[in-house]
Formats: structure tokens, sequence, C-alpha cells
């Protein structure tokens, strides 16, 4: 048939239009680079625009996998390919070759005896076997939240009452059922590899990531699948409980492995190794998720920075890490990781306006770290299968990170001597080390480095895949896979307090006891030796900002492994020792402080507003009701109470509860409710006398009444009329009582002397829930405010001198790092907010005997910084109490 001119011009339209159309649909398909102006120095990323999500409950989810437990599944190797050789990588000349930064000439080597910093462990429980998942190496992850503790492994997520351990059945699927809606298909012929999942605190969300193995075997391109929990859950899983899954690719050519996971208030950063699909490293990609995609059904935005290492061998972070940031505040995102280049380097990427469109990324910043190395295939006590049989210490990457308080927390495994020195040399073990970082913002400094270490000279532990948190309190956490020659493979964690040395970790607790070999069929080895790991995870309680969590893996049973969950709890409360005023009155209410003694960390804690835990108090012995508590420092807390007017009189017991439920009473009454005494006279008597004569006369009484509150009465009239022998006189007195009112007589108040009142501008930083104005100081000891003050010429007697951040009550203050007061150029006191660099608001009493042999004088207040980092100040004056 023929076609006329007229269908041909129609024809003609109708391709062009499809074709337009088609060319803007796979366009918005792809990775599009957004016009925008860039800092100088930073690199555009690529945006993308998804697909819509879809949208599944756990209820629809657990149907499903009901049907797959009907088949049996294979055992079957999650991560087949994808080694990557950096055994020899040249060293950063100018690293320091020691176990510590800052050095300690008196550092103790760590052993596995010894117990952990904090005060115990608690919750304990196995959240996974390789009989649950059938995958090999499990890639531990898992995290806690409001009332769940969630696994997800490699073909395993299963959901946890956290306050028992034992799993609630809510969900209890393969990672396959999970998110078979988003995976490449055919899904038959697919698997997912290295989940990773977070609790969300700012949305109440959970988030999972996981990548797919689209044909089992590492050699085609893949996806990154995201999952995100609903807001009515409001963190909650339950059946009902609405997920929905996003999906993108990585570049459209290459294979992403190790995809890490960091979550802040803007977005996620998701960080990968990315391969050819022959298995050569071909460099390393960040991902920066736009987190208000997601929170609905999207479609999600992903913008990527293609090229955080160029090249197989090019500088750079490798296996960039994500980095979690709590801070709702936050502006900035990170990517931290080993440089792909040298050892001893750890390489920072910053991303500018995470949560826009149009995200930027800075160019590598690198900080020079104490040295390190490749750690070695772990020896473990009954192993058969020889050299290929010892497990896999994979490589020196970073496990995951952290940002509290502005500082970068991190960690990783490598060999070391018996000195925790890096070292390959034979009888080296693999250690782990751990990082604080500081300066993000503008250039990174290491605060700290610390090695945990086997200091035996034969059949050492090794140590191995760690990851670290940090509580509000600024504990840390570590755990870690430990296993020897001697030594089956077991979970272990170790801990610090907020002000222990600089670089230092307490000795590693082991928290399972393993008596089983490990030598399973499905994984006979080869050159690195069995799968194990390949990642861990320690989290932070939500509920309190304290209590820690870590999973790990271990040998559960011959041939088995399984990840084990154990609870960490914080120190308890400092114990309540004195209370200012030691004594209250019947029927007021007012303000009283507490003040504690510290012991091994103990101390009072409050994380703030949005917490479903916070810090609560009593008084023993009824009729005293606590209003509430304010957080002053871990020594000390502020309480408003009220006392009844028939409470019991006498010394009562004063009971702290910390967030995480941890109680300690004063060891005695500290504070004394006094009965009030009230004067009751039963008359008070006004005598009028009524005179009436019969005749003229002259009656001038006089009436003298004598009342006292004791109620004796003494009514003497005595009238002297002058009157002629005729008068007759009538005198009736008359006598009314009245009631007297009891006038109440102020037993507390408050007077203040003007002081300091600090007001700085700048970027602002959160500390507790009091916002404080920050800025940069590249030279500790540097004095940022000077002023003067002149004390009254009569100072009160008695009471006591507060350092108080208000004029009307008494509330902790904080100067970063210290307050010093002057007589001339004599130092006659001085405080500093916290210890080791950590500053922390308190209420600081001057002693009188400073201030009141210097009235009428006028003192220097100066405010110094101690650590060259960032210096501010809170609202600052001078408190006096009676």
């Amino acid at each position: 048939m023929r076609l006329k001119p007229v269908q041909l011009l129609i024809m003609t339209f109708l391709l062009v239009t499809m074709a337009q159309t088609g060319a803007r649909f796979r366009a918005h398909a792809r990775f599009d680079v957004p016009f925008q102006s860039i800092p100088a120095g930073e690199m555009r990323g690529i945006t993308q625009t998804g697909a819509v999500g879809v949208q599944r409950t756990s209820a629809a989810i657990m149907v499903s996998q009901a049907l797959v437990d009907r088949q049996p599944q294979p055992a079957r190797w999650a991560k087949p390919r994808f080694q990557v050789d950096r055994q020899r990588l040249a060293e950063n000349p100018n690293a320091p070759a020691v176990a510590q930064w800052p050095t300690q000439a008196d550092s103790v080597p760590v052993t596995a005896s010894n117990a952990t910093a904090l005060s115990s462990l608690s919750t304990n429980f196995t959240g996974a076997t390789l009989a649950d998942s059938n995958r090999i190496p499990p890639s531990t992850m898992g995290t806690v939240g409001p009332s769940q503790f969630v696994v997800a492994i490699n073909g395993r997520l299963r959901t946890f009452d956290k306050a028992t351990g034992v799993a609630d059945g809510v969900i209890d699927s393969t990672l396959e059922t999970f998110f078979s809606a988003v995976m490449t298909p055919p899904i038959a012929n697919n698997i997912t590899n290295d989940p990773r999942i977070r609790y969300d605190r700012m949305t109440q969300r959970w988030i999972l990531t996981v990548t797919d193995l689209p044909g089992l075997s590492g050699n085609q391109v893949n996806r990154l699948l995201l999952a995100v929990s609903d807001a009515a859950s409001a963190g909650v899983i339950s059946p009902s409980t609405v997920w929905t899954f996003f999906f993108f690719q990585g570049n459209g050519t290459d294979v992403m492995d190790y995809a890490s996971l960091g979550v802040d208030v803007n977005a996620l950063y998701i960080g990968t190794n990315m391969f050819n699909t022959a298995g050569s490293l071909v460099g390393t990609n960040g991902y920066v998720v736009q987190k208000s995609s997601i929170l609905g059904v999207g479609p999600i935005v992903v913008t990527m920075f293609a090229g955080l290492v160029a090249s197989g061998t090019g500088a750079g972070p490798f296996a960039p890490q994500g980095v979690d940031n709590f801070d709702p505040t936050a502006t900035e995102g990170y990517f931290v990781g080993v440089d792909n280049a040298t050892f001893s380097t750890i390489m920072f990427r910053r991303v500018s306006n995470p949560g826009s469109l149009t995200p930027t990324i800075s160019a590598n910043i690198s900080v020079t770290v104490p040295t390190t190395t490749f750690p070695t295939r772990v020896p473990h006590l009954g192993n058969t299968g020889g050299l290929n049989g010892q497990l896999d210490g994979i490589d020196d990457r970073l496990y995951s990170a952290m940002i509290r308080n502005g500082r970068l927390w991190t960690a990783h495994s490598f060999r070391t001597n018996a000195a925790g020195i890096a070292n390959t040399a034979t009888g080296a073990r693999n250690s782990v080390r751990w990082y604080e970082f500081q300066n993000l913002a503008t250039t990174p400094t290491l605060v700290q480095a610390g090695t945990v270490f086997d200091n035996a000279v034969t059949n050492p532990r090794f140590q191995w895949i760690p990851s670290i948190a940090v509580s509000g309190q600024g504990h840390a956490v570590m755990g870690f896979s430990s296993a020897g020659a001697a030594a089956r493979a077991n979970a272990s964690m170790t801990s610090r307090l907020a002000g222990d040395t600089l670089g230092t970790m307490q000795a590693p607790t082991l928290y399972t006891a393993s008596s089983s070999d490990y030598n399973p069929a499905a994984d006979p080895g080869g050159a690195n030796g069995r799968l194990w790991g390949n990642t861990s995870y320690t989290s932070l309680d939500p509920s309190d900002d304290m209590t820690m969590w870590t999973i790990q893996q271990f040998t559960n049973a011959t041939d088995s492994y399984g990840v084990q969950v154990v609870k960490v709890l914080a120190p308890p409360p400092a114990i309540p020792t004195t209370s200012n005023p030691a004594s209250v009155d019947q029927g007021t209410t007012t303000d009283i402080i507490i003040t504690g003694t510290s012991s091994a960390g103990s101390g009072f804690y409050d994380p703030g507003a949005g917490f479903s835990n916070r810090i609560a108090a009593s008084v023993a012995g009824g009729g005293v009701t606590v209003n509430s508590v304010t957080y002053n420092s871990p020594t000390q807390i502020t309480l408003n109470i009220t006392v009844a007017p028939g409470a019991s009189a006498g010394a009562r017991i004063v009971t702290v509860t910390n967030p995480d439920g941890q109680s300690l009473d004063s060891t005695s009454g500290i504070v004394t409710i006094v009965a009030t005494v009230t004067a009751t006279p039963t008359a008070t008597i006004t005598n009028t006398p009524t005179n009436t004569p019969t005749a003229t006369a002259t009656n001038t009484p006089t009436n003298t009444p004598t009342n006292t509150p004791t109620a004796t009465v003494s009514n003497t009239p005595t009238n002297t009329p002058t009157t002629t022998p005729t008068a007759t006189v009538t005198n009736t007195p008359t006598n009314t009582p009245t009631t007297p009112t009891a006038t109440p007589v102020a037993t507390t108040f408050i007077q203040y002397l003007p002081f300091i009142m600090m007001s700085r501008s700048g970027s602002l930083a959160t500390f507790g829930s009091t916002a404080i104005a920050t800025s940069p100081v590249a030279t500790p000891g540097f004095v940022f405010f000077t002023s003067t003050i002149t004390l009254p010429t009569v100072m009160p007697n008695g009471g006591s001198y507060w350092l108080s951040s208000s004029p009307t009550s008494l509330v902790a203050g904080l100067v970063d790092d210290a307050v010093i007061i002057r007589a001339g150029t004599t130092e006659i006191f001085r405080h500093d907010y916290g210890i080791n660099g950590q500053p922390q608001a308190a209420l600081v009493a001057v002693p009188a005997s400073v201030l009141a042999p210097r009235a009428g004088q006028t003192l220097t207040v100066e405010f110094a910084d101690l650590h060259g980092s960032v210096y501010s100040a809170t609202p600052l004056y001078l408190v006096w109490t009676p």
C-alpha cells in the first residue's frame, strides 16, 4: 500500500514527536547535570530524579516470606568477588610510629582479661545464625530504636523487643523478600549484599540500604536498594508499618560494592567502591540522597559524586564511609575513608548544601595519623583448613563513622607488633585503631587516636572489624571480633570514659564464650582465608542518648556463626551528697541544688528535649513533690520542689534516676523539711469602757491590756473618776477578741551582681538545648575576652556565690574552655569547664573567701581557650544565695 502525502506528513510528525518524548524520558532516567555556580575548589555532582517508591506493609512482607519458607534455601557466598590488594601502598612519611596519640610515656597495653570501663553489660542475645541466613559472610549489621533492635545481615532481617532480647515476630524475612519490589529482575537469579540500617531519630524513621548482585556473580551492573518506614509508626515497627522502597543504579557501567550509609538532618550519604564487570577496582563514588525526597512516595533524588578516587590507584577515600550526624543544625555532610594511595592517611570529603538539588563536594582533605598497614589472616582455635582456613582479615578500610558534638569518630584494623605499633613482621597481630577528629568545617585535625592490641609475644589474640559510637555524655564504646591460635572466634567490646586520658581505651571484654570450631563446608577458604565479617556496627540508644549497643560475629556452634547483640550500660548517676539550701520549710515551693560525688565515670545526665527518657528525681518520705529537674553538670542538678504544709519534718533521702533507668540514693538525708511555727493566741483584747454619769463627772479610765502569744490575757482597766458626792458612775468595758493573721517571712531569695554577659556572632552550635556562639581559634591559651567587675563595698554575709548563666536563678553556664578572675595580675580563681577538651556546662561555686575580702575592689575577668579548637561562652553572672 502506498501512503498519500498527507499521511506521510502525519506519520513523520508522529515519529518526530515520539523521538523527542523518548529523549526527554531517557534524560530524566539518567543522572542529569544541573546548572549552578559552585564554590572554588568544590565539585558539582550529577543529579538524578528516580522513580516513585513502591509501598508494602510489614504484614504483606511476612506473607511473602511464608511462601519462601516452604522451600529450603542453599548456603551461598554473599561476596564472590571484589578483593583489593592494598598490601604494597606507600607509607605516609610524616606519620609517627606510635600506638597512641597524643603519645603517653606510660601507655599501658591491653589484654582481654580486664573489665570494661562502662558500668556493665546488660541484655545479650543472638540475633541470627548461619542457619537463619544461609549466607557467608553475614555482613554483620543491626541497630537500636525506641523499643526494638533490628538485625539486618546478608540473608536475614529480624526485629527484637529490645527490653527482653526476644524476637517479636513483626519482621523475620530474607532481605531478598523484603526488597523484592525493587531488585534487578529476574530476582530468582539475584541476591542482596552488605546491608546497612539506621534509626533516624530526627524523623523517627527506619532506613535500610543494600546492594543487589544480579546474576549472583558480581559481573553485572547493580542497584542500590533503599527502604524507609512510615511516619505514622513513629519508629515502632508493627505489622501495619508501611515501607516505601526506592532504588538507583551507580553509573550505568560499573558494579557498586560495600555501600556504606550515613544519615544526618539533610541527606543520606552512601559511599561505594566501584569495580568494572571484570572485577577490577576503577575508583570510588559518593551518592547524596536528598532526605526530603524519600520521606513520602518520592520520587527519590540522588546526586552522584563520581571519582572520589578517580582510578584504581588514585588518591582519595577508599571504601568511603557516609558519616552519621545527630546535630539538627548541621549544614554540611561528610565522606571519610583511608587513602587509596598511601597508608597512615585519612581522607575527608565535605559536602555543601546536602539537602538541596545542587549539593557540591570538596576536593580531598588529607589528615596524617599514626602509622598503619595492612591486616593479615586471623588464626583461630580449631581450624582444620591450614592457612586457607584462617579467617579473612579483610583490609584496612574504615567500618563506620559518626559525628558527635562536632567531632568525627571512626575505627579500622591492621597489623601491629606487641607494642601496638603498625608492623608486618613475623609475630604481628591484627589490632584495632580508633580516631577522633575536630575542626571538620575548616581543616580537620586529629584530637586523639588509640590502638587496642594484645601484647602477648606468642599466640596473641587478633582484634578486627571494629565499629565505634559516642554517647551524649562523651563516653565511647567499640565492638569488634576477636580470635587467635589459642582462642576461638568471639564477640568483643571495649570502652572509654569522657574524662579518660587522651588516646586510651580500656581493655577488651569478651561478651561471648565460644567453645566451637569453625570449619563450614560451604566456605573451605582460600588465599584470603574464610570469609568473616565484613562489617560490624555500634549504635546509640535514641531513647536516652547514653546506652549503647553493639553487634558482632562469633562462632555460636560447630561450623556455624552467630551475630551477638549486647547492651552496654553507662555508668550510674553521681551519688547525691549535698543540698543547697539544706533545709526547706513546710508549705513552700523552691529550688534546691543537689550536688553529687562522681567516681569511675558516674554522673548525672539529661539528653534534653525530644527524648522519651529524661533525668528524674524524688524525695523520700512523702509530702514533697518534685516539679522539675534541671541538669547543670555531671555532678549537679537543680530540683524545683513543693513541700506540702503537712509534710513530716526531718531529713530526707534524695534519689536521682538517669534517663537509662539507673538510680542512686543519697547515703543519708541531705534535705531537711522544717516545721513552720505559727502563733495562735486565744484572743486579742480591745477594751473600750463606756461611762454614763448621772451627774457632771470627769471619768478618765486608763485601760492597759497585755496580750502574749501564749494566750495569757491580762485585762486590768483602772478607772479614776473625779466627781461630786451625788454622782453615780457606770463603767462597762467591752472586750472584742480578734484572731491575728500570721505574716509569712521569706526563707529563700536570690540576689545577684551583674558579672559578665558574653555574646559573639558566628555559626551556632548546640550544647544541650542552649545555643551558644562559637568561633575558631588556632592557639591554645588564647584569651578571647577580658573585662572588669567592681564588687560592692558591702558584701552579703554568709550564703554562697555562683557563676550562673541567668541573673535571676541558678542555671549552668559554659565558657569554652575556662573563666579566670584576677586581682591585679594575681589569679585568685579559675574554673575549667570540662576535661580533655570536652567542655561541659556547670553551675560553678566561687568560694566566699575569694570574694568577701575584696569588697569594693575592681577585679579582672578573662575567658580563655585551652585546647586550640573553638571558643564560646554563655551569658555569665555572679549570683549570691543565702
